[in-house]
């Protein structure tokens, strides 16, 4: 009794899955399978030749210049001349030589005469030149060197005793005139100092001879 539950729990069990288990549906409840539609591609379109032209077919020349061949000219052959020819041509040469010649002669006369005129006055512009006497180039005078005659001689700024004092100077101590004012007074330069001033001419040895 057993076995005979079992084996029908087992049919049962195999048919539900042959059904189609939970995912089973009824025929009346199964929607309509769609129909297969053949797919046919869209045509391509034809290209369209486009028209060809005779004008298009007659590739365009290129024009080049042409080039002329130039043949060297040959040696030219010169006719003999029989001596009658050869006379009658130095006859008609003949006069022109001459007159060639004789304006050569001219033209040397002419520059001969131009080369000793041009000799001529360098040789002059030379003595001219060696006869100017030379002219002696002024000498510089020379520095008037004096000294002072003193004892501790006061330089001033200017000819007079108004004027600041400079410096002092020793007895024998060398200076250079430079000018004199007219009253008494002298403008010099302290050597070697180079300092100047004015000093009393009294107080100054007197300008050797």
């Amino acid at each position: 009794m057993r076995f005979v539950l079992v084996s029908f729990a087992f049919l049962g069990f195999a048919f539900y899955e042959l059904s189609g288990g939970a995912d089973f549906e009824p025929r009346g409840v199964r929607p309509d399978e769609p129909e297969k539609v053949a797919y046919s591609p869209a045509p391509k379109p034809k290209p369209v030749a486009e028209p060809v032209t005779a004008v298009a077919l007659v590739a365009k020349p290129v024009l080049k210049p042409r080039q002329n061949k130039v043949e060297a000219p040959g040696p030219v052959e010169e006719p003999e001349l029989t001596a009658e020819e050869t006379a009658k041509r130095l006859a008609q040469i003949k006069p022109g030589l001459q007159s060639g010649l004789n304006s050569f002669g001219q033209n040397v006369g002419a520059s001969l005469t131009l080369a000793s005129l041009e000799q001529g006055a360098v040789s002059f512009q030379t003595n001219t030149e060696s006869e100017a006497p030379q002219v002696a180039a002024p000498e510089e005078p020379k520095a008037d060197i004096r000294e002072v005659l003193g004892t501790r001689v006061n330089m001033r700024d200017g000819p007079g005793t108004i004027y600041p004092v400079v410096a002092r100077l020793n007895i024998g101590h060398k200076v250079e005139v430079l000018s004199e004012s007219g009253t008494g007074w002298l403008r010099l330069r302290v050597l070697p100092e180079q300092q100047m001033g004015w000093i009393a001419a009294s107080l100054v040895s007197k300008k050797s001879p």
